[in-house]
């Protein structure tokens, strides 16, 4: 709901947000992925990817490379916990164009780092098995499809070291005393957040970030790749429009790069990992004015409560 737009002015997505696999096939197959063991099926055996996890991967295949299906393999297995579904997991990507064996993007050369969440309903089941197989620490490989900025359909190898598993899914540190100007927030067992009610008096003209608990982690800066659970009301009546917590999955995104709406991107900068803080946003910084936007949320200022979880590893 808080995405501000869905097609970003890179060749190809830059958080690396869902898992190649899942583009082609969503059979449910585990073999029609190529499997985690068996060295790759017909589209990543035909390609050469290098193990050593200190250096950027080399990639290389004689191109064009015909991904007529969605394929994933493990090329290098990682000594850690291994991966179940629902998992979070952060990871550093190199992609690779398969018409021209073209390095797109890389981490390694300064791209974001990117994640994804292991769920069958998000990635396709096929990816969610294939991920379910492997264990942080892993270089992973997948082949499969994805739009570029002109909505074209274009072939890409990803591989991916696997650097972490987000936890834990609720914003941890000092809790600390709100204005109270805004609307008082309770949190749920699981740290699900709920408030009060609406809004009081004058909605602000200009975003507004209280800090509710502060985390012990590294602070966000702008080009990070940040998770984060969030729930969203509407200040005018109270009524909330969306909830990461509800579908089961944290959102990811690249900060600072106008993906997101104005008020996140702006606010969300400079907090320690760990920290849950409260946005609101009057309508210029969130979809606009009626009559100005098509949203449904246009013309309303917006409160939000975001706990941010985690960033990704930064390149050198």
């Amino acid at each position: 709901m808080i995405r501000r737009r869905a097609l970003l002015g890179s060749a190809i997505a830059a958080t690396a947000a869902i898992g190649l696999a899942a583009c082609t096939d969503d059979s449910g197959d585990p073999e029609a992925t190529g499997g985690a063991s068996d060295g790759g099926g017909e589209v990543l055996s035909a390609v050469s990817i290098s193990e050593d996890l200190a250096a950027e991967p080399v990639v290389e295949f004689t191109p064009p490379l015909s991904v007529d299906r969605a394929d994933s393999i493990v090329v290098v297995p990682g000594d850690g916990a291994a991966i179940a579904e629902g998992d979070t997991l952060l990871w550093r990507s190199l992609y690779v164009a398969g018409a021209s064996g073209e390095t797109l993007q890389s981490w390694w050369q300064g791209a974001p780092a990117g994640g994804v969440t292991v769920s069958s309903d998000g990635i396709g089941e096929a990816a969610a098995q294939f991920l379910t197989t492997v264990t942080v620490g892993s270089r992973v490989a997948m082949s499969g499809w994805q739009k570029d900025s002109n909505g074209q359909m274009v072939s890409l190898v990803q591989v991916a070291d696997i650097d972490s598993v987000v936890s834990p899914l609720r914003a941890e540190g000092t809790a600390e005393a709100p204005s109270g100007t805004y609307p008082a927030v309770t949190l749920g067992d699981d740290g699900a957040p709920a408030i009060s009610g609406p809004g009081e008096g004058e909605p602000p003209s200009a975003t507004v970030r209280e800090v509710l608990i502060t985390g012990t982690g590294e602070a966000t800066a702008e080009g990070d790749y940040l998770v984060m659970q969030y729930t969203g009301w509407n200040w005018e009546d109270g009524s909330q429009f969306d909830s990461s917590w509800e579908r089961g999955a944290p959102f990811g995104f690249v900060q600072g790069e106008g993906r997101v709406i104005t008020g996140w991107d702006e606010n969300l900068l400079g907090l320690p990992v760990g920290s849950q803080v409260m946005l609101v946003i009057p309508p210029a910084e969130a979809y606009g004015q009626e009559g100005e936007s098509q949203h449904e949320l246009a013309g309303k200022t917006l409160i939000f409560v975001v706990d941010v979880l985690a960033r990704g590893p930064r390149s050198a």
